[in-house]
């Protein structure tokens, strides 16, 4: 009897990880208990639960947009990389109304929300641009993206990753964009881009690094915005 006691506690132990529950102890890595550590702490994750976002990442675009003001109503926008819908999200709760046109890109499904068009599948390929042609037929007022690499832990890998994602996005934006139109994109720092920033300065009259309060500061992310889309010349 004493034995089943102790074996009956020791399952409820290690069932419970820093008050969150799981399934089993032996199921969950160090890494894992680190990030439900890190989560029940952090303020946006909590911020994101009681305001209803799917994930912390929505106060990266408010944070942004508070600085530079650049969402308006009425725009078309394409969210790429939107799992889980954040951004969409917050365009929705900003935006308002229904006079807007978002298109949402990935090739993970996400819920259903309501004023977003999902295209599930590759930014890149020519029937996801076909379709957005569709929805847009004049092109876009804004290109936002929040797109990240499997992070390997080795930071040059990761950067390099990175800007090859970001490079990705700039063309689909160059390709895309009207006049005066911008482009947001999320970036691990490593050095190249500032190259990036500096040859994006030919197609926007303003470019800028933002770290918005949101974005952790141990992160290696930053975003990277362009502004007043001059065309691709």
């Amino acid at each position: 009897m004493v034995n089943k006691i102790k074996a009956k506690k020791k399952k409820e132990k290690d069932l419970k990880i820093l008050g969150a529950k799981t399934k089993f102890k032996k199921q969950v890595s160090e890494s894992s208990r680190r990030y439900l550590r890190r989560q029940s702490k952090d303020i946006y994750s909590n911020m994101a639960q009681d305001e209803g976002y799917r994930s912390r990442a929505a106060y990266k675009l408010i944070d942004i947009n508070k600085k530079y003001d650049f969402l308006r109503s009425g725009m078309a926008i394409a969210d790429l990389g939107c799992a889980p819908g954040s951004w969409c999200q917050v365009l929705n709760r900003t935006l308002k109304g229904s006079n807007h046109t978002i298109v949402a890109i990935d090739k993970i499904p996400i819920d259903e929300l309501e004023n977003v068009n999902f295209l599930r599948g590759d930014f890149t390929k020519d029937e996801v641009y076909e379709e957005l042609l569709n929805l847009c037929p004049n092109g876009l007022d804004v290109v936002i993206s929040d797109i990240a690499p499997e992070t390997t832990g080795h930071t040059n890998t990761d950067h390099i990753r990175s800007m090859a994602l970001v490079e990705l996005a700039l063309d689909f934006a160059l390709t895309t964009l009207k006049k005066d139109g911008i482009f947001l994109t999320k970036i691990f720092q490593g050095g190249e881009e500032v190259q990036l920033r500096d040859s994006m300065r030919n197609y926007f009259n303003k470019v800028a690094f933002v770290k918005p309060p949101a974005s952790r500061k141990d992160s290696k992310e930053i975003f990277l915005i362009g502004i007043g889309f001059k065309g691709r010349g």
